[in-house]
């Protein structure tokens, strides 16, 4: 794209701010509207445990198809245009969501809303690494991580008072708007820095050879299946079955389980740069997803079979179980292993593995909800009690248990030391 010198002068910090907008508002579509209003989608499309959870992973069906490919596309077109039409594309998924009471066209809704979700985080770290000097990278990269994850712990409790007083179709049809007027902003503000052209060294390999590289290697499956794991209660109760579970299992109000279902990502935004922190301290990445991964286990556990708890308890309950969540030292234990030249690969592997648990775990949940069901309808939906939800949400505790199995077979590495050559 030709950029003048007007487009070169353009703020860095509003440029990331309004990309950061985006990353927060496909958070919202992502985890407060299938969390908060999972009853009222199931009675609008006619469908059971099974079928609302096979419908949210159709999100995440793309988005994990896209992970590699978006920071292709990305580079080839500029982030002004790639973010304007993925902002675009998630506002148009929502609108044709709530457009249909078909089930199947509500499916392409979602594959249309992941798949511009899918651009959200690429494109803004693009931003980062164009506009921002080296030293800020991993500052300003560490802030955008955490402006995504107050999107459902913002949007959780408000799409839950707003549902209270206004039609759920009415909020989504102004949230649809809300995305259409970012891509216009997107294409008003923000700018592609013209970046000099750089000569292609003997070193560098290509695409295909960088994947051939991952996909070979033992301890990149390793570690994509690891991450898998522990991004399971993320996946599985933080952005679907979280809030109805909270409210069965603790007998509490939609507020309440929304602000605990969001408690997780509070404390992934803790957990991130606090387990980064002891790795340094430890000399170790692999020590703390070990000790972070068993903790885990032993958390949901407590999670899923002992309700009845105080409301004080539930919150520091899921927001324990998010630091441990926020483990994933996955990336930068990533950059160690492997070489320079496939280390970005290797992330965007991991990335797209980590999604995985979303389209097993989500309808996974439901499958094993609808195996104890015992036939009781209400309201012309099906009726699960307090046991359905805790042998459907057991399937998150599986992965965490086999998650604890393969941090043990990690190869370690000194977060103090250099890269892999």
């Amino acid at each position: 794209m030709a950029n003048n010198k007007k487009n070169n002068d353009a703020s860095p910090m509003l440029i990331w701010s309004i990309l950061s907008l985006f990353f927060f508002y496909q958070f919202i579509a992502r985890s407060s509207f299938p969390t908060v209003l999972m009853d009222q989608f199931m009675r609008y499309f006619h469908l059971d445990a099974t079928g609302i959870g096979a419908l949210t992973s159709c999100y995440y069906f793309i988005y994990t198809f896209m992970q590699i490919p978006v920071g292709i596309i990305v580079d080839k077109f500029g982030v002004r245009t790639v973010a304007s039409l993925a902002s675009a594309f998630c506002a148009v998924g929502v609108f044709i969501f709530i457009g249909t009471s078909n089930y199947y066209i509500a499916g392409i809704g979602q594959m249309l809303i992941g798949f511009g979700a899918a651009f959200a985080f690429v494109q803004t770290l693009k931003s980062i690494v164009t506009w921002f000097p080296v030293k800020k990278v991993a500052m300003m990269s560490s802030f955008t991580i955490s402006i995504g994850c107050l999107g459902p712990v913002i949007g959780g409790p408000a799409v839950s008072q707003i549902v209270e007083k206004f039609e759920w179709k009415s909020l989504l049809e102004v949230f649809s708007l809300v995305g259409l007027c970012i891509s216009v902003l997107i294409w008003l503000i923000v700018r592609d820095k013209k970046m000099p052209v750089k000569v292609k060294h003997s070193g560098e390999i290509s695409l295909l050879d960088s994947l051939k590289v991952v996909i070979t290697s033992r301890q990149a499956w390793i570690l994509g299946f690891f991450t898998m794991m522990l991004y399971a209660p993320l996946s599985a109760l933080g952005d679907l079955w979280g809030v109805s579970f909270i409210k069965k299992a603790y007998n509490v109000d939609s507020g309440i389980a929304a602000f605990a279902n969001n408690m997780l990502y509070v404390g992934v935004v803790i957990g991130s740069p606090a387990f980064a922190y002891l790795a340094t301290i430890l000399d170790s990445y692999k020590k703390p997803m070990i000790g972070a991964t068993a903790a885990s286990v032993i958390l949901m556990a407590m999670a899923i079979f002992c309700t009845g708890m105080p409301v004080e308890a539930i919150f520091s309950l899921f927001l324990a179980i998010g630091i441990c969540c926020g483990a994933m030292l996955t990336y930068p234990l990533a950059m160690r292993i492997f070489p320079e030249s496939v280390s970005g690969t290797a992330s965007s592997f991991i990335n797209a593995m980590s999604m995985v648990s979303g389209i097993i775990l989500m309808p996974l949940v439901g499958y094993m909800m609808n195996l104890s069901w015992d036939g009781t309808m209400e309201n012309g939906v099906k009726f699960y009690s307090l046991g359905d939800y805790q042998r459907g949400v057991t399937a998150v505790l599986i992965f965490l248990v086999i998650g604890v199995a393969l941090s043990l077979l990690i190869e370690d590495r000194s977060p103090k030391g250099t890269a892999a050559k």
